[in-house]
């Protein structure tokens, strides 16, 4: 492959097509607006690592979010969109001693809230809330007193049931107990549904399918099984042995729709992609990677999956197509790679977002280099074919400390982060074109340092949320309106 780019870059600032093919139209920056004043101005004094709002949740149509402070107040948060409309739930105020643990895991099943949070008397615990201030309690102190329940992989399960798993330090054994349980909201219906013993691990990935939980359980010292749970005893079902040998673990874990994608790394470098649509005959493995490249998996557009092969002599990323129904993978696209010749420049995947039911796939790709930062951060879309892979815009971060969410809205809306030396890095929008790729709003200014550093973008409704750092010198709560009315292509921002 030759070097240099081969798509153009986006042009700053320039009139560019403001309807996408759902027929949204670009954000524009006057529709982009600090939603409510959250926090207190940061005595941290790091843009980039304000904690902000997050673990945004859709919950019976309205959305909900965590809030967790520098001083450890924490709070359950509500918002319609406008000041008026986000209240705050129910507050928490900081635990004795050094720190207090995060109020996160937001996790909406049809009737009921599930979130873990802290309080003075029985430290990090599930919670529950029907969105109401006298609705949101306690469900059951798992680990009884002060101490702190390690909660994991909170999932919505059949009934507007929770499952989640409980991992317990066993000091006998030097090792962590893992417990499957499940929850209703109420005490007496939080029960455990399995014992994993100590005897395994449980990988930190999982994938949620409907109503079930796909995870990845592996022996010591080997054997890695994909498992399934409904949160019933007997919905919960050893799926298939992905391998019997040792030190092999999984990886970019993408579901879409019916269809999980991952990806099974082993101790000799062979790299394994897999699908599973929940059921032990649909989980199949589709192809196999040498040791003398990386693979990443992106996602599954029509009939093919699709993923990153980076070859460590060449430092080249080549696009793949597997076929889902099984066959040989296909090279479909090589990024470019301006460094390569240069040593370091190690391209890798650093995220992907498709729109549910997308006929794209949105990713960023940073080239590493000698020290922590990359050298370069691009932002790609595809739709699986040679032609329709694009550079929409570079650079996104160059931070080693920040990187860009990226986060498709829509089957061509996406939402992240990028950087211009007059701006800093604030949010941009693309419609999958270089044309239709520009800067959303400049949040921060000259006097915030020049950088918001938006995180977590999140669609509820006719707006996506975000918080990002602006003139009150926190993190707090914003949204860009979305609309089927556009007006006039907006000039400089």
């Amino acid at each position: 492959p030759e070097e240099g780019t081969e798509a153009g870059l986006a042009q700053e600032h320039t009139s560019a097509p403001e309807v996408t093919a759902e027929g949204l139209c670009l954000p524009t920056a006057a529709g982009t607006q600090r939603v409510k004043t959250l926090l207190p101005p940061s005595e941290l004094g790091i843009p980039r690592f304000a904690m902000g709002p997050g673990s945004f949740v859709d919950f019976q149509g309205t959305l909900h979010f965590a809030v967790n402070g520098e001083d450890g107040r924490r709070g359950l948060w509500r918002s319609t969109g406008t000041d008026a409309g986000t209240t705050e739930v129910r507050f928490f105020p900081p635990t004795e001693g050094a720190f207090t643990p995060l109020l996160s895991q937001l996790t909406a099943t049809p009737a009921r809230l599930f979130f873990v949070a802290p309080d003075a008397a029985h430290g990090s615990e599930l919670w529950v809330s029907d969105g109401t201030t006298a609705g949101t309690r306690l469900v059951r102190d798992l680990t009884p007193g002060t101490e702190d329940s390690y909660l994991t992989h909170l999932a919505a399960a059949p009934g507007s049931t929770l499952v989640f798993f409980k991992e317990t330090y066993d000091a006998a054994t030097s090792s962590t107990r893992n417990e499957l349980w499940r929850s209703d909201g109420t005490d007496a219906g939080t029960v455990r549904v399995r014992d994993f013993g100590t005897a395994v691990d449980v990988s930190y990935l999982d994938a949620k399918q409907g109503n079930a939980l796909l995870f990845f359980v592996s022996e010591r010292p080997g054997a890695i099984s994909l498992w399934r749970t409904d949160g019933t005893s007997g919905g919960t079902v050893q799926l298939k042995r992905l391998d019997a040998g040792p030190d092999t673990y999984p990886n970019d874990v993408r579901t879409s729709g019916g269809l999980t994608l991952f990806k099974l790394d082993e101790s000799t470098g062979l790299q394994e992609l897999w699908k599973t649509d929940g059921t032990a005959g649909g989980t199949l493995r589709l192809a196999s990677f040498g040791a003398t490249r990386s693979m990443r998996v992106l996602g599954a557009l029509g009939t093919y999956a699709y993923v990153t092969t980076t070859s460590f002599s060449t430092q080249y990323m080549v696009l793949y197509r597997v076929p889902l129904a099984g066959g040989t993978p296909e090279p479909v696209f090589t990024l470019p790679n301006d460094y390569a010749s240069q040593g370091s420049a190690f391209p890798y995947i650093d995220a992907v977002s498709q729109a549910p039911g997308g006929r794209k796939l949105f990713f960023s790709v940073a080239i590493g280099s000698n020290g922590p930062a990359p050298r370069d951060t691009q932002l790609w879309v595809t739709n699986g074919t040679a032609g329709g892979t694009t550079l929409l815009r570079r650079p996104l971060s160059l931070s080693d400390e920040y990187s860009s969410p990226v986060y498709a809205a829509a089957d061509n809306l996406v939402f992240f982060s990028a950087y211009e030396t007059t701006a800093g890095i604030e949010p941009w929008v693309s419609n999958g074109s270089v044309a239709g790729t520009r800067r959303l709003k400049d949040i921060a200014g000259p006097a915030q340092g020049g950088s918001s550093y938006p995180r977590e973008f999140f669609r509820q409704g006719s707006r996506v949320y975000f918080s990002a750092y602006d003139d009150t010198l926190n993190a707090q709560l914003w949204s860009s309106a979305l609309s089927n009315t556009c007006a006039a292509p907006e000039e400089a921002l």
